[in-house]
């Protein structure tokens, strides 16, 4: 995982020199935005969505997991213009929600000898996630616009494990970093995007009221691919497609009343389709 965010972090300082570069090259000849690109990301949005996830704890040696499919909405809203005089601002919001059963198989705490017990049940799971975008955006070419962009928001997952040893138990934690996204106008109605982005986790918690615990977890990171796709039917309505790899951990937590949140990894591969209105 260091590796990997290493790498995120050096794709990003690569765009980054990208665009710096970009605009050297175009002061004093510069390109505008893409019509197609600004229509697209002019909008507000709401689709449909079909989540994958899979969650793996580890209890030092002893892992167990969660995996289902669950079905979703994704809502959002966006703008890019400018703004005070400033050309190609770029501002984004980002609703998800899934929700559903996951498969459970692994373990409870507080055995026989307060230990481990094996156990298999049916979380019916709730999460939620919202994210905000701000950046800028510049033309690499007369069809390529790219947007760096800084990022925060939230995330929220309710674990409610049922069956007699069950519980309920939330998760919550901050998310704030950086990303870039590739939006490439294939024709004056379809554009096709690419966006990458490198996430700290921060403040991150769990809670089991009934069990009488709670638990802080220690940073740790995020790193998130999309491609996605819009299609202009008309002046304002528009058709959008979406195919997404989300990736995070959470560090664990120290012991509270006898229990403690083991280090845990979280994968969630998430579809999407929908529709927009733009607006202007």
């Amino acid at each position: 995982m260091a590796r990997l965010g290493i790498s995120f972090r050096l794709f990003v300082g690569i765009l980054v020199f990208v665009t710096a570069c970009g605009v050297a090259r175009a002061d004093g000849a510069a390109l505008g935005l893409n019509p197609a690109v600004v229509a697209a990301e002019t909008r507000v949005s709401l689709g449909f969505a079909v989540q994958g996830t899979q969650y793996r704890e580890n209890f030092g040696g002893t892992s167990d997991q969660e995996s289902g499919v669950l079905p979703g909405v994704t809502a959002g809203i966006s703008r890019l213009g400018p703004v005070l005089g400033i050309s190609g601002i770029y501002t984004g919001v980002v609703y998800d929600f899934a929700g559903g059963p996951l498969a459970y198989d692994g373990y409870v705490q507080g055995g026989a000898g307060g230990g481990l017990s094996p156990y298999v049940a049916t979380d019916h799971a709730r999460f939620n996630s919202l994210e905000v975008r701000l950046g800028r955006a510049v033309a690499i070419s007369p069809s390529v616009d790219l947007i760096p962009f800084v990022a925060a928001g939230y995330q929220n997952w309710y674990r409610d494990i049922g069956g007699t040893g069950g519980y309920g138990e939330f998760y919550r934690a901050a998310v704030a970093g950086v990303g870039a996204q590739f939006d490439v106008a294939v024709t004056d109605r379809l554009v096709v995007s690419a966006t990458a982005e490198g996430l700290a986790v921060i403040g991150g918690r769990a809670s089991a009221p009934a069990l009488g615990f709670a638990g802080d977890f220690g940073t740790s990171g995020e790193e998130a691919v999309h491609l996605g796709a819009d299609l202009r039917l008309g002046n304002a309505l528009h058709l959008f497609a979406g195919l997404g790899v989300r990736h995070f951990d959470y560090t664990g937590s120290r012991l509270d009343n006898g229990l403690y949140e083991p280090p845990s990894s979280t994968l969630i591969v998430r579809s999407e389709v929908g529709v927009t209105f733009g607006f202007r």
